[in-house]
């Protein structure tokens, strides 16, 4: 019955799905770059434009998914099916995207062909999945506790993106990083990531959908229920300030270890450090939305964030300890926004439900999707830019002003998009019954 609480098994199998999605984007998010860069010998702003021009078709195929979604009715469900739909190719896209080709002046064109293929796949099996969350949590506790369980496992599938890779490449590069290692990984994790979408599609039950004719969706409509839809506007802009902060930062990770510490082994245990404080938020997170409602807890836990990145920045080139005790401190502020951003949306789309007499969860979802694809795109483009701008040359000691360019982009710029995170949250204002 659609007035049911949601059971834990159902909570943790649907939300197991979102570690198989952050095992994969993470792990591009966080090493494609560098390999791009230090192994198929492409230039870091080439790189970063790839990542841009990549994201314009998507500005055309999210909502293209959104819009299907909505219409689309299996005997296995209305979302269920797409997550082996898209999440079949989705894994494969992780080999070829790591695979260490030998096209010579070609490799930027496949480059641009694989990256391609895995936008559009996890776009037919994001958008979806997504959007379920909807269906399947109808009361704002439900969706609380579904959203916060959603973010442990996002937790989870970053803690074996991180944790993993580089000791993973040392292992298969017989204690180096090699070009071939990075295939091997995208094989292992790309048959993880299945698994786990597997799980989902399995053992999770989709609450009864009526099936009535949607409405027809003009552009005057859609620009209606996205463009005009204030609180949207605002989780999104708050969406994609919160991605593009651990894009930049993740992305500048490996460079940060490997040239500014010159030791790349102390990443794992970083990375290990912020997928914990994750799954700690994720766990808290619903208790203290009890106390303080969703939009302040927030925006309190990112003050905490914005100002202990300016320790983290002190603390760039102190003691490993005093350094890793930074970042925990700056993980834990920022930690709680990736807890409770699904919840956020989907009050977002009973407001608009509300409003318009119709539900629109596909289109409004593509707009996450998107935000959260456009956040990486500027993540690599930025990057590019920025390593370009300042020097930085693959495989060689790096000149001062090419390791401030790391810091920058690994320390002062994440500050700055929390800073973003902070102002949309002001702005955003909730109705009554989904403060809490």
């Amino acid at each position: 019955m659609d007035s049911e609480r949601l059971t834990v098994k159902t909570k943790v199998c649907y939300a197991a799905s979102e570690a198989g999605m952050l095992i994969i984007s993470y792990t591009l998010a966080t090493q494609l770059m560098f390999f791009m860069t230090d192994f198929l010998g492409i230039t870091a702003a080439a790189a970063g434009t790839m990542f841009l021009v990549a994201r314009i078709w998507d500005a055309v195929n999210d909502p293209m998914m959104g819009i299907i979604t909505e219409r689309s009715y299996a005997r296995w469900g209305k979302y269920r099916p797409w997550l082996l739909i898209g999440g079949i190719p989705l894994a494969v896209s992780l080999f070829l995207n790591l695979n260490n080709v030998h096209f010579g002046a070609q490799n930027l064109l496949y480059m641009y062909v694989v990256y391609i293929l895995f936008g559009m796949a996890y776009t037919v099996a994001f958008i979806p999945y997504t959007t379920m969350l909807s269906n399947l949590a109808r009361t704002p506790q439900d969706r609380a506790s579904l959203s916060s369980i959603k973010g442990g496992f996002q937790g989870g599938g970053v803690l074996i993106a991180s944790v993993l890779t580089v000791p993973l490449l040392q292992f298969f590069g017989k204690g180096k990083i090699t070009a071939d290692g990075f295939g091997k990984v995208g094989i292992i994790y790309g048959a993880l990531a299945l698994a786990l979408f597997c799980v989902t599609f399995f053992m999770v039950k989709e609450r009864p959908v009526q099936a009535p004719t949607p409405p027809k969706y003009t552009a005057k409509l859609l620009a209606r229920l996205i463009f005009k839809n204030r609180n949207l506007m605002l989780i999104v802009v708050m969406y994609f300030f919160m991605y593009l902060r651990i894009f930049l930062s993740n992305s500048a990770a490996i460079y940060y270890f490997t040239y500014s510490r010159n030791n790349v082994g102390i990443m794992p245990v970083y990375m290990a450090i912020s997928s914990v404080v994750n799954i700690l938020a994720a766990v808290f997170a619903p208790r203290l939305t009890k106390r303080l409602g969703k939009r302040t807890l927030t925006i309190l836990s990112v003050l905490v964030c914005v100002v202990s990145y300016g320790g983290l920045y002190a603390a760039r080139s102190a003691s490993v300890p005093v350094f890793l005790a930074a970042a925990m401190v700056t993980w834990l502020g920022g930690s709680v926004p990736y807890a409770l951003i699904w919840a956020f949306v989907a009050d977002v789309t009973d407001e608009t439900e509300r409003r318009e007499g119709f539900r629109a969860d596909g289109i409004l979802y593509s707009v996450t999707s998107f935000a959260n694809k456009f956040s990486g795109a500027i993540s690599g483009f930025v990057s590019g830019a920025v390593l370009g701008a300042t020097g930085y040359v693959a495989n060689q000691a790096q000149t001062n002003t090419a390791l401030f360019g790391i810091d920058a982009i690994m320390f002062i710029l994440p500050a700055l998009c929390m800073v973003g995170v902070v102002i949309a949250m002001l702005l955003y204002r909730p109705e009554k019954q989904e403060e809490k």
